[in-house]
């Protein structure tokens, strides 16, 4: 029997099964001694809490999914409890630890933390309990503007506080609010959205041509004539008060193309 590794190209002395010791260590964990990184065959054999308690990684606070997570931040896992099926690595903590099947309800997170599955920062909860939770940590979305129950201005309000030129504290007199309310609006700290309200675009003038044009300074009596004459470009640029270019463009109908 060879003291060598049996895995080709390694010549490391022989642990155990014919393997050395990198070898052995690998197929020990990955249940195969060429795997270098998790692949679908790790699992096969392994219960569902098995499979669940190889996927975190514990600190002595959270525990952490170290498996794939949805686009929110919640791991992603299937696993059965009590006969029914989860899809959520926290939900499948949950009720594998506590045996609440949290049928009809949430799996709502006292750390706040999605990717967490520890049992004891997890609670059975409805969807309104979770988002007085949210509420109560302030976590939620903050309305903008009068929409935010907490507005002490009106957005015209808002609206003049950034046009007015004069001393904040002047300004927070007349409002009744404190200069730093002031100084909020000013610098876009508060009623961002004021700053962002698309500005209207410059009405355009229409595309008139020829005479129509309010800058026009020929009339089509003066074009008709500047096609027809032999005159120089320069001469008929001095006749009419108006630069060579615009006799070229008039001759070569870059210009009142319309006549």
């Amino acid at each position: 029997m060879s003291d060598e590794c049996c895995i080709k190209g390694c010549d490391l002395k022989v642990l155990a099964l014919g393997l050395c010791d990198k070898h052995w260590k690998r197929n020990k964990k990955y249940g195969s001694p060429a795997a270098t990184k998790n692949h679908a065959g790790m699992f096969q054999g392994m219960s569902a809490p098995e499979r669940f308690l190889s996927r975190i990684k514990k600190t002595e606070g959270c525990w952490f999914w170290t498996g794939g997570k949805d686009r929110d931040g919640y791991g992603i896992f299937k696993g059965e409890v009590g006969g029914m099926m989860f899809n959520k690595a926290h939900r499948y903590s949950y009720a594998l630890h506590t045996g609440d099947l949290l049928v009809g309800r949430q799996a709502c997170h006292t750390c706040d933390i999605p990717s967490c599955v520890n049992p004891a920062h997890l609670f059975s909860g409805t969807a309104k309990d979770n988002i007085d939770d949210m509420i109560a940590k302030g976590r939620q979305q903050r309305l903008p503007g009068e929409s935010n129950g907490n507005a002490v201005l009106t957005q015209a309000q808002a609206r003049a506080i950034l046009g007015d030129a004069r001393p904040y504290t002047a300004i927070a007199a007349d409002y009744g609010v404190t200069p730093m309310t002031v100084s909020d609006i000013k610098n876009k700290h508060s009623w961002k959205h004021l700053n962002n309200e698309a500005k209207k675009a410059p009405r355009k003038q229409p595309n008139r041509s020829g005479e129509k044009c309010y800058t026009a300074k020929l009339t089509a009596d003066n074009v008709l004539f500047i096609r027809a004459s032999d005159n120089r470009g320069k001469d008929l640029a001095l006749k009419f008060n108006v630069t060579p270019a615009t006799i070229s463009d008039i001759r070569k109908r870059r210009s009142w193309a319309h006549i």
